[in-house]
């Protein structure tokens, strides 16, 4: 068995006016941590600790049910951190190999120079609440039959209920070439934290040319990253004088820029086109020919049929297909057609085969976006299912599809938004949005790590 550490650780304003003053008002409370405040209603911080705990009674019946936790990112911490809310004593076990945690919906600005490699990096241990018990080896497999997951140093982790949340991955082998040219000066991904960093180095270095941007079949983790970096990148070349003589195209399988929210999608396709980028649709990265420097897709024509397009870089920003972890895709918890995904009821979070078992954040296979704003308000819910059933209840807490993106377009400049699974916004009285804004911008660079490590982290969501 693996290493085990038991971790303790004005009145007279307008309708407008007062919009805005409610809107500054709440990314105050959120940007600090300060938020539950907010969503105590009014009780304080000690009342809303409080108000997430269960009875006493309900809570005697918890204290012997096994949770395990499989993953140790945001997904599974949140779940675990909720748990403990509720039943402070619970038996909560994580299964995670690694001792720093990336806070990875920083890559961006690491890549584009906003934050440094040291602003997205914790100790993964300063994030388990008191009471969480660590097992720091990876998952090797899971055995459902059995209720256990097995790991990687060949023991066993046995579990009554066992929540799945080992997020996803980039799949190199789906471009050929893809790592060959990563190794390159002239390929990096903001995907990975050393590889975004080397990103920095080549925008900044970078003096014209063809800079080539792509995006992915498949699901894809954080799918507004891949036109942040471009949008980020086109402003700095312009901001440096640059612009005249590079030429910056963007790749993407979908149809539209942003075709999962038809409101942003109508609102920032004109803002990107107005700055010359060029945009290709329907058009898919297929391999990389590292020594003519030559980005090789494949494009759908109108009418069905695909064509082989060769385009020259100077500056590639490639993004492969995602895949989740071997264990999960390979394992008994997915099932046909939903690429190696954990096949759960997208409302509950729950197991289609398995009741006891749970899956959260990018490797469930909800259909929502994979992002941290997913997670936010998916942990609730699986937290408040595996408290009903061990108590034996049907589980009743549903995931909305509620998500979020905060679509940095250029420098100092940020769309934020909310949307369901149907791709209508959702609260547009405090986000405005449709509009690119600095105090947007200033939450996604400040605030949004706050919330990240010290509300979602500790259960406050």
């Amino acid at each position: 068995m693996s290493t085990e550490n038991n971790t303790n650780k004005d009145s007279s304003a307008g309708p407008e006016s007062q919009n805005k003053m409610n809107r500054r008002k709440a990314l105050k409370y959120i940007g600090t941590g300060a938020g539950v405040l907010a969503i105590g209603g009014g009780t304080g911080f000690y009342g809303y600790r409080r108000s997430l705990r269960i009875s006493s009674s309900d809570a005697a019946k918890l204290r012997n049910v096994r949770f395990v936790i499989a993953g140790g990112s945001i997904g599974g911490i949140t779940v675990a951190a909720r748990l403990l809310r509720a039943v402070p004593d619970a038996n909560v076990t994580i299964i995670e190999p690694k001792s720093i945690h990336h806070y990875q919906p920083g890559y961006t600005l690491v890549a584009a120079g906003v934050y440094k490699k040291e602003d997205v990096l914790f100790e993964q241990e300063s994030l388990f609440l008191s009471g969480m018990r660590w097992v720091k080896d990876y998952v090797a497999a899971f055995e459902p039959e059995k209720n256990r997951v097995k790991t990687g140093s060949g023991g066993y982790v046995e579990y009554d209920y066992l929540v799945v949340g080992l997020g996803v991955e980039v799949n190199p082998a789906s471009v050929e070439g893809y790592s060959e040219a990563i190794q390159t000066p002239y390929a990096a991904t903001i995907y990975n934290l050393e590889s975004g960093m080397k990103y920095r180095e080549m925008a900044k270095s970078f003096q014209g040319g063809n800079a080539v941007f792509t995006y992915p079949a498949g699901y894809v983790k954080c799918g507004g990253a891949p036109q942040k970096i471009t949008w980020l990148s086109e402003d700095l070349w312009r901001s440096n004088g640059l612009r005249d003589r590079l030429e910056v195209h963007f790749h993407t399988t979908r149809p539209s820029l942003f075709p999962v929210v038809p409101k942003v999608d109508a609102a920032v396709t004109p803002l990107i086109e107005a700055r010359g980028i060029q945009n290709h649709y329907r058009s898919e990265l297929r391999a990389i020919d590292v020594s003519t420097r030559t980005a090789i897709f494949e494009e759908q024509m109108p009418d069905g049929s695909t064509r082989e397009m060769r385009q020259k870089y100077d500056l590639l920003h490639p993004v492969p297909r995602f895949r989740t972890p071997r264990p999960l895709r390979e394992g008994p918890l997915t099932a046909e057609g939903i690429g190696g995904q954990i096949q759960v009821d997208r409302e509950t979070l729950q197991h289609r085969r398995y009741s006891n078992v749970f899956g959260v954040g990018d490797c469930a296979a909800t259909g929502a976006p994979k992002t941290a704003a997913t997670i936010r308000k998916q942990a609730p819910a699986v937290a408040e299912n595996l408290i009903s059933l061990a108590l034996d209840r049907e589980p009743t807490s549903l995931y909305d599809g509620t998500s979020g993106c905060p679509l940095l377009t250029r420098y100092g400049r940020c769309m934020m938004f909310e949307f369901d699974f149907q791709g209508n916004l959702v609260n547009e009285w405090l986000y405005q949005s449709t509009r690119e804004t600095r105090v947007w911008w200033d939450f996604k660079v400040h605030g949004l790590k706050q919330l990240y490590r010290h509300v979602m982290m500790n259960g406050y969501v």
